[in-house]
């Protein structure tokens, strides 16, 4: 097996190659270099060894997306501990049950959230303490600073991170839960190096480049994109702290490299097709585009007169790529969950390539989408080292040296998902064709009608979100049903656009309940359904008049469909929907 450095080895290069260009940058804040940023780290990591932390034992992170977060939870790596985020929007009972799987030796939180971290300390266990990011410790805790001190009071640091190696655990991901209760997925410094090296050769990254952090930390797809590139390349990572300013945060910082879920980039489209709609030249431009891209998906090649006019208008467009701040981006990603065609092949045809990709937790980065070779409806090819087959129930497995390390206490769910031979089994069904995988659905989710027809949910759902702005949500529903339903959940920006366009007044729910609204609605239903099959259409749909927000009973921090929630939550309205 090929050698592959530690997190912590990639980390000492670049702060030795770049140790005066920025590391760490939040707005209103001094950046952090790479020098200051390794100062910092050493001095908290001997820190750490000093209060008695152990090479293995686990450190709670509850932070939110701040140069702090990338301080601490690099220097617990140095001292051989293993960090871990979790989600402060969560309930306390439910983050209970998360330390009482890893066992924290150590909580570090922020001031805003002692409250939970208190309770999480009681929860873990008397061994368990509290470490403070400012000055609000109560006697039995610890500040970072004081932390600091004594890190920097032992005369020789014991330089812990030289004796990690590649197999020994980097982090801990706990899986969301929409099927069952999280697992602790353990990821070593080898599976995520593997994906940083094999991802790098589809997406480059520069030491002078920009990232921006503003996803959940405690999910890998932030770790990966941000924290851990910046570690092994040097890139900046520019801390959005909250998230209501991201796309203000776009504009400013012009990332290099951008990362994003698909309901980030159908934000992005609506303005870009606010902005689009507002000029004829820029329509026709648009409209250029679109048929470029229609054109090159077939397997057209452009002449040079068709070229010279797809040139014309990609460079119009520079306008709205400029708009919204992704004009500097050599790269920009899509994941977490199902992105629809339409709104990738959208940004395609304004000459901004946004490409999918395909993970999971258990494997983090399988899956990429070349920048200039993107093929629509696929999450791209394998990455280097990264194997892929199809079994014969349409089960997508993959292995490679970007696998977990087994479920944390759990070896039983290891069995579950990862065989003898290393391949693990991915509970997504898949196709591969001409070295590009697509994703046709869940496993546990396909519905199987009345009628005998296997649909896949996710299909259905993002052609109804396609169809119109409004649409925030979709959740498709006929499981052992004569026809396809849906509960359909707005978006509220859109909704108070729309309002204002059409001279509606009211709250959320009132508007929600507009027959304007219920027709805008119904059109985006009957233009779904003219690009579904006659099994897939959607014969009724419910509004539901509350908002699912990211973090809800409905909607996971990542965007997912909490289905079996829903399921409960809305069975009344359900069942109305299948009422003769």
């Amino acid at each position: 097996m090929t050698t592959l450095p530690t997190l912590c080895e990639l980390f000492q290069q670049t702060c030795a190659a770049h140790p005066d260009l920025p590391a760490l940058v939040a707005e209103g804040e001094a950046d952090v270099t790479w020098s200051q940023y390794a100062d910092r780290v050493g001095a908290l990591a001997a820190g750490l060894q000093s209060l008695g932390l152990r090479p293995g034992e686990t450190v709670t992170l509850l932070t939110r997306n701040t140069p702090d977060f990338h301080i601490v939870d690099t220097a617990v790596m140095h001292a051989r501990g293993v960090p871990f985020s979790v989600h402060a929007g969560d309930p306390v009972t439910a983050l209970i049950n998360l330390v009482t799987v890893a066992r924290p030796r150590l909580i570090i939180s922020e001031p805003g959230y002692l409250e939970t971290a208190r309770a999480l300390v009681e929860g873990a266990g008397p061994d368990c303490r509290l470490i403070v990011l400012g000055e609000d410790a109560r006697p039995a805790e610890l500040t970072i600073h004081e932390v600091d001190l004594r890190g920097r009071a032992v005369e020789q640091p014991d330089e812990a991170w030289r004796s990690i190696t590649a197999d020994d655990t980097a982090t801990l991901i706990f899986t969301s839960g929409t099927t069952g209760p999280p697992k602790a997925v353990q990821l070593s410094h080898r599976a995520i190096t593997a994906s940083l090296r094999g991802f790098e050769s589809f997406a480059p990254v520069q030491p002078d480049g920009r990232l921006l952090s503003y996803l959940p930390l405690n999910h890998i797809a932030e770790r990966f994109m941000t924290h851990y590139t910046s570690l092994a390349y040097g890139a900046a990572v520019n801390c959005v702290a909250d998230a209501s300013t991201l796309y203000e945060d776009i504009v400013r910082t012009r990332p290099t490299r951008f990362f994003g879920v698909p309901r980030v980039y159908e934000k992005l489209a609506d303005r870009a097709r606010e902005l689009i709609s507002a000029d004829s030249a820029l329509v026709a431009a648009q409209r250029t585009g679109l048929e470029v891209v229609r054109g090159q998906q077939a397997g057209e090649v452009l002449d040079a007169r068709r070229q010279g006019e797809a040139d014309a208008a990609f460079e119009r467009l520079g306008a709205v790529r400029a708009a919204l701040g992704l004009d500097r981006a050599v790269y920009r990603g899509v994941a977490t969950a199902p992105s629809s065609y339409g709104l990738l092949e959208f940004f395609l045809s304004i000459g901004l390539p946004v490409g999918d990709i395909w993970g999971l937790s258990e494997a983090i980065m399988c899956t990429s989408n070349p920048p200039d070779a993107i093929r629509l409806g696929t999450v791209g090819r394998f990455l280097a080292g990264v194997e892929g087959r199809i079994a014969v129930t349409g089960e997508l497995c993959v292995r490679g040296p970007n696998t977990f390390s087994g479920y944390l206490h759990q070896p039983e769910k290891t069995a579950e998902i990862l065989d003898a031979d290393g391949w693990i089994h991915t509970g997504d069904l898949g196709k591969i064709e001409d070295g590009y995988l697509s994703i046709i659905g869940r496993m546990k989710e396909i519905m199987i009608t009345a009628g005998g027809h296997n649909l896949s949910p996710a299909t259905i759902e993002g052609a109804v979100k396609d169809a119109s702005p409004l649409i925030d949500h979709v959740i498709a529903i006929a499981d052992g049903q004569r026809y396809v339903s849906a509960l359909i959940a707005l978006d509220r920006s859109q909704l108070e656009s729309f309002a204002a366009r059409s001279g509606l007044i009211g709250g959320f729910e009132a508007l929600a309940r507009a027959e304007a609204v219920r027709a805008e609605v119904e059109r985006a239903v009957e233009e779904a359904n003219t690009r579904l099959s006659r099994p897939e259409t959607v014969r009724r749909w419910q509004l539901v008049e509350q908002e699912w927000l990211p973090g809800g009973d409905e909607v996971t921090p990542t965007m997912k469909l909490r289905r079996a929630e829903i399921a409960r939550k809305y069975s009344v309205q359900i069942a109305e929907l299948y009422r003769s």
